[in-house]
């Protein structure tokens, strides 16, 4: 193979690994933008949800203490109810115990 014919086909050869390392650099730097703004959509959605998350924890905090609050009154309800009804109880038996003797 005459030198020529070599150095013609060196010569392709550097120039088709630099048109594809061109385009490779080109490609990759189109696909890198497009990744970084997906990227960046994704975080800012997440911040926004986390906003969202973030107060509704603060909402469902308040109403868990209206729950509460609610429950421990029904607990002194529930037992001022009980301590009637045992009061009840025990004068019903004192007077059936009455009738008796």
């Amino acid at each position: 193979m005459p030198d020529t014919e070599k150095n013609a086909i060196i010569v392709g050869a550097v120039a088709g690994a630099l048109i594809g390392a061109g385009l490779a650099v080109l490609v990759a730097a189109q696909e890198g933008a497009s990744l970084r703004d997906k990227f960046m959509n994704t975080v800012n959605l997440l911040k926004d949800q986390g906003q969202m998350i973030k107060e509704r924890s603060g909402e469902l905090q308040e109403k868990s203490q209206e729950i509460k609050g609610l429950l421990a009154e029904s607990m002194d309800v529930v037992k001022e109810f009980k301590e009637e009804a045992t009061s009840a109880a025990s004068d019903i038996k004192s007077e059936v115990q009455g009738f008796r003797s």
